[in-house]
């Protein structure tokens, strides 16, 4: 199937939110057991932040292919794990917008080359105590990436085919209160992907799997 056909796909399921996966998909890639005591521990509380991500997607080589970065020991927040560009909201700030403005500011991507989508379900993570709200976006051109240093070590691009291989989720070996403890992750080719980005990545690999 050609790339204009999967975007044009997968806008349209976007755009029915009845039919997201939504929890059911990000689960799978939790790092804790779920059961119903656990799962409430992802429910956001009234005074939860909110923070905004971008998936990125591209044509490169005939394939779709998203983007993911890794970010630096200095940041914030999820220190040298592999991410979205995204960030906390700003006070006034639409979720919308803070996407393409993180996308900007961490990989120099023109945010004017990028189409809208549509949105994933949100995500409650209950270490940072961020809301995640999840907007894709498609550039009909190569993206051209400027890292911001002080955030982003690494940028790697995935292709959708990699991503929709099932022996690409196995565990990895992660530190967590002092103890080693197996998560499961995406072992890509250039990276490994858990914890938060996993779940969200979860729910687009559920929904790319059914058009």
């Amino acid at each position: 199937m050609k790339v204009e056909k999967k975007i044009a796909l997968l806008k349209e399921r976007l755009n029915k939110k009845s039919l997201l996966p939504g929890w059911s998909s990000q689960k799978k890639m939790a790092v804790i057991p779920i059961n119903n005591i656990t799962a409430k521990a992802f429910i956001p509380p009234a005074d939860a932040k909110q923070a905004s991500v971008a998936v990125i997607l591209f044509e490169k080589e005939g394939s779709l292919t998203l983007l993911l970065t890794k970010r630096t020991s200095s940041v914030e927040h999820h220190k040298g794990q592999i991410s979205l560009p995204g960030g906390a909201i700003d006070l006034g700030e639409s979720p919308k917008d803070a996407s393409l403005r993180e996308t900007n500011e961490e990989i120099g991507i023109d945010t004017s080359s990028l189409y809208l989508v549509g949105n994933l379900s949100t995500l409650y993570t209950p270490v940072s105590h961020f809301n995640i709200h999840t907007y894709v976006w498609f550039s009909d051109q190569y993206p051209k990436i400027a890292m911001n240093q002080n955030e982003v070590d690494e940028v790697f691009e995935i292709s959708i085919n990699e991503l929709l291989a099932e022996e690409i989720v196995s565990k990895t070996p992660i530190s967590k209160a002092g103890m080693n403890v197996d998560v499961p992750a995406f072992n890509f080719s250039g990276c490994v992907c858990w914890g938060a980005t996993a779940m969200i990545i979860s729910e687009l690999k559920d929904i790319l799997k059914n058009i």
